[in-house]
């Protein structure tokens, strides 16, 4: 009856939580690192967090701007610390707007769906917690304990904002974020990134390939010291699932090794040999059932003034330590001649799929949409990768395309209709919602 009631009132603030988003979504929140004076991530997520920390406090929550990282709301000033959070961020990644049909960054509802940058990636579901809190404080409902909304602005580029919120405050014992997909995420593979050199006299003038560490390269061209190019055409994909794409460095470095006088891109062909994404080169292939398994990819290449610099990638299972990956990485780019450089080492990231945390969330899943829920594991990182105890619950359902961080983002009303629920549902389950 209690969760009836608030789902009704869930119901009635619908036009004002769409209001809300669509001044979130007008805001141009992309974070900009090196901002001057008070605000860390620019101009524009300072408004964003204004807007939604001035929202909260009308709604009669107890708010707190943490210079501008983040913001948090809390349903109570007057209980103890909370004990539930629920994390999401405004900052957006950039777009484009001559690809969108309509302006990105001015809210438009057509065919039942929310267009705009940060639509679901976060400032809807955002939204949705706030609203879900809400409405569940106007249903008279009582909470015996007490839950925190946490706002970021710094998600997209290094989550710097939970960084400085640790060195200000603690977490929750139990948060999940609305910023991965439906059931529940509680695992996430371990992560490392390393580039490595060398001086070589393989006859390259140049090449850069790769744009960013994390994604498979769709082309790789080479200009030969003889005036000729060479070039490999390949298929982009995340560095989580590079078995989607096709690497175009490999694939180049596979066609010089061929050649004579190749020896250093012979070399590294061996240890990233072209259509394996597993580590065999370095003999660090593994898996498990839970987590699956490691994949490598050789995501950047330059070579310029007989120099080769290179960057890769690998997301490894919680079956494996990322000491003897490091340890057998480094011994066989040593052998070869060429320098490491760790530049990201993270553990995996696991919260047992039995706990009460977990189950309640599952429990919330089955119960709004009657369908069979499960824990996944992922190869990227979420919000609460370093977060103890965190998972993540929505805000993406199975079998939709977004266009997250691409051209007209969207997310369905009613997604973000059940998303409310469902966080109204968690909210009153682990805190033991009274009416």
């Amino acid at each position: 009856m209690v969760l009836s009631k608030v789902n009704e009132i869930i119901e009635k603030n619908k036009v004002a939580m769409l209001e809300t988003l669509s001044k979130l979504i007008a805001v141009p929140s992309v974070a900009e690192h090196g901002s001057e004076g008070e605000y860390p991530y620019g101009r524009n997520c300072a408004d964003a967090l204004d807007i939604m920390l001035s929202t909260a406090e009308k709604m009669g929550f107890a708010v707190r701007n943490y210079e501008y990282h983040a913001g948090t709301a809390d349903w109570s000033e007057s209980m103890s610390e909370p004990e539930l959070g629920i994390l999401s961020h405004l900052d957006v990644v950039p777009a484009i707007s001559e690809n969108w049909t309509s302006d990105p960054f001015t809210m438009k509802i057509y065919d039942g769906n929310i267009y705009g940058r940060g639509a679901i990636d976060n400032k809807g579901p955002a939204a949705a917690a706030l609203y879900a809190l809400y409405s569940i404080k106007e249903a008279g409902v009582v909470l015996n304990k007490n839950v925190r909304l946490l706002f970021g602005c710094d998600e997209e580029s290094g989550s710097s904002d939970i960084e400085y919120y640790l060195t200000q405050d603690k977490m929750p014992s139990m948060v999940f974020t609305p910023d991965g997909s439906y059931p529940i995420i509680n695992i996430e593979k371990g992560m490392i990134r390393f580039s490595f050199a060398k001086n070589t006299s393989d006859p390259v003038d140049s090449m850069n390939a790769g744009t960013v560490p994390n994604a498979v390269p769709a082309e790789a061209k080479a200009v030969l010291s003889d005036g000729s190019c060479m070039e490999y055409i390949g298929l982009a994909a995340h560095a989580s699932t590079p078995e989607a794409g096709e690497n175009a460095i490999t694939g180049l470095l596979a066609l010089l090794a061929e050649k004579e006088g190749y020896g250093d891109c012979a070399a590294l062909s061996q240890l990233f040999p072209h259509g394996c994404t597993g580590g065999e080169g370095f003999g660090i292939e593994a898996s498990d059932e839970e987590s699956g398994r490691l994949t490598c990819v050789l995501s950047m290449m330059k070579a310029e003034k007989g120099k080769l610099t290179c960057t890769a990638d690998i997301r490894y299972p919680v079956c494996c330590t990322k000491e003897k990956i490091l340890e057998k990485i480094r011994t066989l780019l040593g052998r070869y001649g060429f320098e490491m450089n760790v530049l990201i080492a993270n553990d995996p990231h696991k919260v047992p799929e039995d706990s009460h945390f977990v189950r309640t969330l599952m429990s919330v899943y089955e119960e709004e949409t009657g369908e069979k829920g499960r824990c996944t594991a992922i190869g990227g990182g979420t919000y609460v990768h370093d977060i103890e105890g965190g998972v993540a619950f929505g805000a993406e359902l199975p079998g939709y395309d977004y266009h997250m961080h691409g051209d007209d983002e969207y997310y369905p009303v009613e997604h973000l209709m059940m998303t409310t629920r469902m966080i109204a549902a968690a909210i009153i389950k682990l805190c033991g919602g009274e009416g």
